[in-house]
This record gives structure tokens, sequence and C-alpha cells, in this order.
């Protein structure tokens, strides 16, 4: 998910430049698609994100009570084949030694994706770092970034004991420094080689597990359709889509101004059923946005444009494509907006045979509800959210 502030001209510039065209295009039939070869990957298929257990910001002391077997039988029964869990550089990096693993929270992750698995769920692990300085440190540390190559070739030394059908390592979530330009001298094409020599070293631990790559720019679709395919087996190539971000992101504070000033704006949108929202704006600024929103009426095809690019890079490098995250903010959003949102992306994801992740399953972007808004028992699934997700 993405975590830093996005200024209006960013946005403007993401929405308009790889394509505000809403003409729609012939999806194309499944015969032609990028598809799941092998068992192993066919478990990519379908999943959902659990945030907030092993974060940077996570409360320790649940890491063994955040969640249950109950959780995991109804995420299983409801038609999920996995999880993905994001698991922070602090949380499982020695701070002393990157390389090294925090044995006591290597036991909880340990625990965690025994019961996980135990009811017939795969796992993506996923190093999710939510604090700049690690990804700096990566980037312009040859130390540090030859001690995150140990780091994953240990993790993945001890994590190969589940079958390659159970675990999935996800090398690292939503790279950016280079295209937020945070650090003087680095750009976006820094990751590229790091990430492919992270490969490297999983390999030699783990010859036939699978892979998840990612491009620059927070997994960005557009640049990972730029991306160079790594040489060598089973690597799984994922991007985020939380487009259009206005929509997504309406009302989070961590984002900035005016997004924090945002509330109730419909998907699909239209310079009509903004009207009112855009007239009723508590500031210009949230008025200047909320009125451009709704002049680029955002809809399936507006989707389709973005998802369609990734799917012919895919299929012209005959390798698999998943968006392992997608997902809107909760709080200030009506829930048929929500719904219909989920069902574009999740409809187009499936007919391009690429395996979806949704985010997340009970925090702030959450599609279950616990009752009392407490934390206690399991949570009931949203009102429509699986039928929207084409699920039980």
């Amino acid at each position: 998910m993405i975590k830093s502030s996005h200024f209006l001209l960013v946005i403007l510039i993401i929405g308009c430049s790889y394509g505000c065209s809403k003409n729609s295009e012939n999806i194309p039939t499944t015969e032609n698609s990028v598809g799941f070869s092998g068992r192993a990957i066919d478990r990519l298929a379908v999943g959902i994100n659990l945030s907030n257990w092993f974060n940077d910001y996570s409360d320790r002391a649940q890491f063994g009570t955040r969640y249950s077997t109950n959780h995991f039988t109804q995420i299983k029964n409801a038609g999920f084949t996995y999880v993905r869990i994001p698991v922070g550089p602090s949380i499982i990096c020695d701070p002393s030694n990157i390389a090294s693993i925090q044995t006591a929270n290597l036991n909880f992750l340990d625990q965690a994706i025994k019961n996980i698995t135990s009811v017939g769920l795969s796992v993506t692990i996923d190093i999710h770092s939510s604090n700049p300085s690690f990804e700096s440190k990566i980037a312009t540390d040859p130390v540090s970034r030859a001690a995150f190559r140990q780091f994953w070739k240990n993790m993945a030394s001890y994590f190969k004991k589940y079958d390659t059908t159970q675990v999935f390592f996800e090398i690292f979530n939503e790279p950016h420094i280079g295209a937020t330009q945070s650090v003087a001298g680095i750009d976006k094409n820094w990751w590229a080689p790091v990430q492919g020599s992270i490969i490297q070293s999983i390999r030699e631990a783990a010859p036939d597990h699978y892979i998840i790559a990612g491009a620059e720019n927070w997994n960005n679709w557009y640049d990972l359709s730029t991306l160079k395919p790594y040489s060598g087996k089973n690597i799984v190539y994922n991007f985020h889509l939380y487009e259009p971000f206005v929509f997504t992101h309406q009302g989070a504070t961590w984002v900035g101004s005016p997004y924090d000033q945002l509330k109730n704006l419909p998907y699909p949108g239209s310079p009509q059923n903004v009207l009112a929202l855009a007239n009723n704006a508590p500031s210009t600024d949230a008025k200047f946005l909320i009125t451009w929103y709704g002049s680029q009426r955002y809809n399936a095809d507006s989707l389709n444009l973005k998802i369609r690019q990734v799917y012919n890079w895919g299929n012209q490098n005959k390798i698999p494509v998943i968006c392992n995250e997608f997902g809107v903010y909760r709080p200030f959003v009506s829930l048929e907006s929500k719904n219909q949102y989920v069902q574009d992306m999740r409809t187009l994801l499936t007919k391009y045979k690429m395996g979806w992740g949704v985010w997340d399953y009970d925090d702030t972007f959450g599609i279950t509800s616990y009752p009392n808004n407490s934390r206690s028992g399991t949570p009931n699934w949203d009102a429509n959210i699986l039928s929207s997700l084409g699920l039980k």
C-alpha cells in the first residue's frame, strides 16, 4: 500500500500521461492471456492481504494472537487461495545486522505460516518496509545491500522446508526512492540490478520456490511494463493498482492535503455525480481535485487501459503477472462505490488471467467488519463484497 504523500501534480501526471482516454478495448480471450503454469503458481490466483500483523508499526504483543485458525478457515472457505503477509524489516532483520534474522519473531512468523497452510491456504512472505531509511540504505550502502542479499538467502534457506505450493518469496514491497528522488543521485534505475542480485541469492538457497519481483515507483503498473524480465525460472511479476488514487485514498490523512478533505466520492465518477461535492468542498484545492476526478470519468474502461498494458508486456515476454494489491480506503467511501470498484478490478484481472490480492482483510482498507468495532472473534464479510470478488 502507498504510504507517503502524493501531490496533486503527481496524480495528474500518473492519471493522464499513461492514457486518460476512456475508449473501450477488447479483452483478450483466455487462450491468449498470460496464464498460470503448474500447480504452484496457481495458488496465487485469489489472495488477501493480512496487514498490520508483522508490519514495522504493528504491536509486537499480538504476533501470536492477531489471527487464529478460525480467521484462516473463514478466508479459505470464502474461496481465497493465498494470503500475503507484509513483514517489516525492523521486525525480521536484526537491528545491528540486516543479514541476521530476529529469532523470536521468526518463530512467530513460522507459526503463523504453519497455521495458515494447515487450512489449505498458501502464503506470500512480503518484506514490507514502512521506514524510508531502510530502502535508502539498500540503495546507497554496498554493505547494507550485500547484507540484504544474505538476509534473503537466510530466509529462503529457512522457509524452503515448506512446499513450493505453500510459500512464495516477495523481495520488497513498493521501492520508490528513485521515483520520489528522495536520495541525491538515485533514480528509478537503481532497483532492477539490486533485485536481480537478490533473486540470485534466493536461488542459491531455494532453487525451485517462486519469487515475486516488482518495479520501482511503488510497484507501479507502467514501470513494470518497462522492466526487462530476469532470466531464470519461477519468477512472478507483480504490480499494484490504486488508480484513481483520488477515489481509493479519499480521506487518507497520511497522504496529505487535499486528499484528507475528500469524502463520499462515488465510483464510477462523472462531472454530474461529483458536482454537489465540488460545490460544497471545504477548500479550493479540494474542489479542484473533486472536479478533476469527475471530468476524468474513471470507470472499468479506465482500469482496462492500464491492466491491458501490463498484460501485453507479460504476454510478449511469456511471464506470469499478478496484481497483489488493490483496494479502497474504507472510512469515507460508500460500500456501493467500493464494491463496484473492487468488482471492476477483479473482473478485469480475472479476464486477463492475472492472479490478484485485495488489500486488505480487516484493517483500514478492510473488506470485513467486527461487531462493535472490536477485534474479538471472527469478523463478518462486508455486504456483497464476496460477490464483487467473484467468491462465495
